[in-house]
Order: structure tokens, then C-alpha cells, then sequence
């Protein structure tokens, strides 16, 4: 596998960012592209009132492309103005997946469906679309018509975590248990690996205290998310880690965790089995840190933009483990579960300091609340495919 340099959220501190933008705005106040940048950085913050304040002056300045429009749009369903979406994304005249959330919320499914299945004709891997197309038709009972499209999909090339996830869920609801069995969470697919310490630290557990010290003091820890959109449910996150003090030891991380990824190599079930096939042969590694404290947890999800998921852990507390405390948990979609109870059982594991635990990015997972008084520390991150790191 080659690998691109990693995927931080920003490529600068959010304070200097923000205030050189606020200041280029006093010097150009009616410059629409400084505003849209506002408007991406505000949104990459979480800030969607603001984000959508921004980038609908970009807009009203002349500014707005159907990149600026998307975006705003999307703050728009974020904050549940789908009217607002669909009269801003009027003027695009190609298939918007926003476009499709904000019909779906305003209550037109049809209209919904055929722009969601317009954006998958044009781009069969987009993986928004894909979630929302298959959620409406699963609700409608639809599974067949699931079910065909995930193999259409694939045979246009997609294989994002999203249409696996989605694929799985047909299948089981269809009765063909054993294609859907392939795709969900799999023991033998989940593998836990002790990292050695990087040269220059004495030990894993001094090497885990500097990077707890580094992601604790990290100034830009984001605690807003939209819980349609995310599953932190309390939780604290660095998506940035190379803005602390020490980026040198962030880096040095990232090469272990790029060596185990190099190492995992998943062998193929026998029947169809696209999971393994969809591997990239060049990918970037999308990091960021995690903290979690008390009754903090993640709920139900999986990592649509990612083939491979890990998950590294920095510093566990005493205690996790007791009946379920902190664990993390994959196991299939509550409906298959509860129709299927013994189809994919729930797979839990305890964290350790220096554990590495690898899993496919479509396996559904949750972690569970320490109820501790004190902080569970982990960094988390995705292997994203990008054929630009081929060159």
C-alpha cells in the first residue's frame, strides 16, 4: 500500500485561521471567496449558524458556486431549514445529494429518491447518497430493490463502507444469511496489536504518557457536534493533532500505525466477498484523538469514508472492562439483531494501553460509558483510498 501524507480536518491552528480571515475581511469586506472561506472553516468547526451566516454573504456577494451552495445547504439541514436548502441549491443544475436530504425532510420521497439515485448514476461511489437512498427505501420494505442497487453499485466500482453496510442489511432482512454474514462484524476480521514504542522513548508507557500529555493540552479540542450527523454523545475530539505542541510525535505515531496497516492483510471468505477486493492500493490515514470521561460514549456507527478503521489507545483507566465499562462493542444493526439474534453476535473488547485494534470500516461498533472519574484517551483513525497518492 502507498501511502499519501495523513488527512488532519485543518491545516492550521482554528485561532490563527480565524483571526487572519477576520482580518483580511476588515481590508475586503465584499470579497465573496474570503467569506466562503470563513463559511468552510466555521463548518469544519461545527459552527453551522455561523458557517451558513458566511456563506450565504459569499453568496449574496456573487460567490456562489455549487460547491459554496452545497455547503450551505447542508448547514441549512443541519439545522433543519430545508426550505432554505432547496431554494439556495435552485439554481444547480446537477444531481445535489442536499438537495435530496432536504426533499426527504420536507417530506417528498419520491422527488428525494430520484435526485439521490441521480447523484449515484453520476458518482455510483458516493457514499451520502448511498445511506440515504438505501434508509428510504429500507423503510419503505423495499429490500429487494436495496439489495439490487448495492449490486449494481459494485459493479460500477463502489465499495465504500457505506453500500457494504447497507448490503449486509438487505441481505439479512432478504433471508440470505449466509452472503449476509460475510459483511457483517467477523472475530476473525477484528485484530488487536501491541504497538512497540517509536526510537527515542524508553518504553510504550512513556511514549502513551507524552502523547496524553500532547492530545490533553491540544488548544482546539471541538465538543459541538450535530447528532444526526455524528456519534460523539459527550465526548471531546482533537481533529487536528498535528496543531499541539509536539507534531514530531504525532508523526511518529502515524508510521506505526501505517506499519500495522501495511501488515494487515484480511484473507478472502469463501462465496462473494468484496470487502477484501475494495482494499486501496494507495490511501492516506485520516487521525484524531478521542477523549472520553465518566458517562462520555460513542453511539451506534461506522466510518462511511473509510476501508480500514483502528483505534489506538493512550491511556485506559483502572477499572474499564468491569461488565462492559468502556469497552467497545461491533455487532450488526439493531433490527438484524433483533430478527437474527444469533446471526452476528455482539463482539466486545477491552482496551489496554499500547493496544492497536484494526477493523473493517463498515462494521457497525459503540463504545460503552467507564462511568469512571477519569479520562479514557484514544486516537482513532481511518484508511481513506486516494488514487492521487499513486501519482
Amino acid at each position: 500500500m502507498l501511502w499519501g501524507p495523513p488527512l488532519p480536518d485543518d491545516v492550521a491552528a482554528p485561532a490563527a485561521m480565524e483571526a487572519l480571515l477576520t482580518q483580511a475581511l476588515a481590508r475586503a469586506p465584499d470579497n465573496p471567496l474570503l467569506h466562503a472561506k470563513l463559511g468552510y472553516f466555521r463548518y469544519d468547526r461545527h459552527d453551522y449558524p455561523e458557517a451558513a451566516e458566511s456563506l450565504g454573504e459569499a453568496v449574496r456577494l456573487g460567490g456562489g458556486t455549487p460547491e459554496v451552495r452545497a455547503l450551505l445547504a447542508r448547514c441549512c439541514n443541519l439545522l433543519h431549514r430545508h426550505d432554505e436548502a432547496l431554494a439556495i441549491l435552485a439554481p444547480v443544475d446537477r444531481p445535489c445529494f442536499e438537495r435530496g436530504s432536504a426533499l426527504l425532510a420536507a417530506g417528498d420521497a419520491a422527488g428525494a429518491e430520484r435526485e439521490l439515485r441521480a447523484v449515484l448514476d453520476a458518482r455510483p461511489d458516493d457514499p451520502q447518497a448511498c445511506r440515504m437512498l438505501c434508509r428510504l427505501l429500507r423503510r419503505e420494505g423495499r429490500h429487494g430493490e436495496t439489495a439490487a442497487l448495492c449490486e449494481q453499485l459494485a459493479a460500477r466500482g463502489a465499495a465504500n463502507a457505506q453500500l457494504l453496510y447497507n448490503w449486509a442489511w438487505a441481505l439479512a432482512l432478504l433471508g440470505e444469511t449466509v452472503a449476509a454474514r460475510r459483511l457483517l462484524p467477523l472475530r476473525e476480521r477484528i485484530v488487536a496489536i501491541d504497538l512497540d514504542a517509536p526510537p527515542g522513548f524508553a518504553s510504550v508507557g512513556a511514549f502513551n504518557d507524552a502523547l496524553a500529555e500532547e492530545i490533553l493540552s491540544n488548544p482546539n479540542r471541538v465538543t459541538r457536534f450535530a447528532e444526526q450527523e455524528d456519534a460523539n454523545r459527550g465526548s471531546s475530539r482533537v481533529d487536528n493533532l498535528f496543531s499541539g505542541r509536539r507534531p514530531a510525535l504525532i508523526g511518529a505515531l502515524i508510521e506505526r500505525l501505517q506499519d500495522a496497516v501495511a501488515d494487515y492483510s484480511p484473507a478472502p471468505l469463501d462465496g462473494p466477498d468484496p470487502w477484501p477486493a475494495a482494499r486501496p492500493g494507495a490511501a492516506r490515514l485520516r487521525p484524531w484523538g478521542l477523549i472520553q470521561h465518566g458517562g462520555d460514549y460513542e453511539e451506534r456507527h461506522i466510518h462511511p469514508g473509510g476501508w480500514l478503521t483502528g483505534v489506538y489507545y493512550v491511556r485506559v483507566p483502572a477499572g474499564i472492562g468491569r461488565d462492559g465499562a468502556g469497552c467497545i462493542e461491533f455487532g450488526p444493526p439493531r433490527a438484524i439483531a433483533e430478527a437474527f439474534p444469533d446471526l452476528a453476535p455482539p463482539l466486545r473488547y477491552v482496551p489496554r494501553e499500547g493496544m492497536l485494534l484494526l477493523s473493517p470500516s463498515h462494521y457497525e461498533h459503540r463504545t460503552i460509558p467507564s462511568g469512571l472519574d477519569a479520562d479514557r484517551i484514544s486516537v482513532a483513525f481511518d484508511v481513506v483510498p486516494d488514487s492521487s497518492a499513486l501519482g
